[in-house]
């Protein structure tokens, strides 16, 4: 029988947390569970090559920043990405404490807190 290299990936059974940690290299990368969001990865996520792509649902960041671009580079250049808007249905009635942005198809449109829908001035 030839020797077979170890793998730095393998998974256990966390019968405290009633969940399926994967570990690599011994430290524990993610986590399967059947509560809600049922993947967890505590040390992050990269997407190298490839697309992040969300069929149904929302992508939330609960926490942070959503940042276009090198962080570095905001000090001294503009960022070459861009936040691409598709136009949809606009948000309905006010938002009490938060606002948004969005696109009618034409122009750029904002919510702030408790006000009403306008253009966003150029």
């Amino acid at each position: 029988m030839k020797n077979r290299p170890q793998t730095p990936l393998s998974t256990r059974w966390n019968p405290a947390n009633t969940r399926l940690d994967v570990y690599v290299n011994n430290t524990v990368v993610a986590y399967l569970d059947n509560a809600d969001p049922y993947i967890t990865s505590p040390v992050g996520l990269t997407v190298t090559t490839g697309n992040l792509t969300v069929t149904a649902g929302d992508e939330r960041i609960t926490a942070g920043n959503l940042r276009l671009g090198a962080v570095t580079a905001f000090q001294t250049t503009e960022p070459t990405s861009a936040a691409v808007f598709k136009v949809g249905t606009a948000p309905a009635g006010t938002i009490t404490t938060s606002g948004a942005i969005f696109t009618n198809g034409t122009v750029m449109r904002k919510i702030i807190a408790a006000s009403t829908v306008t253009n966003i001035e150029a």
